[in-house]
């Protein structure tokens, strides 16, 4: 099974066992038969749910944090930036991006905004 993480938040999971790409497309196969197809454009992430157990952890963590486990955009990422160089407060990054405290530290060390070694306060 592969979910497949569409743009707008959109996703769907694809019982497959096989991917190939073909001119912009990903191909989905199980069993040697083609199961499904979408464009690379549209697709934002891959999740492998090799666990039930982490699957309900993002879904439970998305209940708080909308956006827990998604990939950033680039506005997301310049939002961050100006929350930040403009002093918003933890809590204040939280509710703006719709994300976990831990991933808004991971995101500013990303981009060279918080030192590796300092914390989110």
């Amino acid at each position: 099974m592969v979910r497949v993480m569409l743009e707008d938040a959109d996703y769907c999971d694809v019982p497959s066992d096989l991917m190939t790409f073909d001119d912009g497309v990903v191909v989905f196969w199980r069993d040697g038969e083609e199961v499904g197809r979408h464009r690379l454009l549209r697709i934002r992430a891959l999740e492998l749910p090799a666990a039930r157990s982490f699957g309900r952890r993002v879904e439970e963590a998305r209940k708080t944090y909308p956006n827990a486990y998604r990939g950033w955009t680039k506005d997301q990422e310049d939002l961050l930036t100006q929350l930040f160089n403009d002093n918003a407060t933890k809590d204040q990054l939280v509710t703006a991006l719709g994300r976990q405290p831990g991933g808004i530290e991971t995101r500013l060390k990303a981009l060279n905004l918080l030192a590796e070694d300092a914390k989110l306060t």
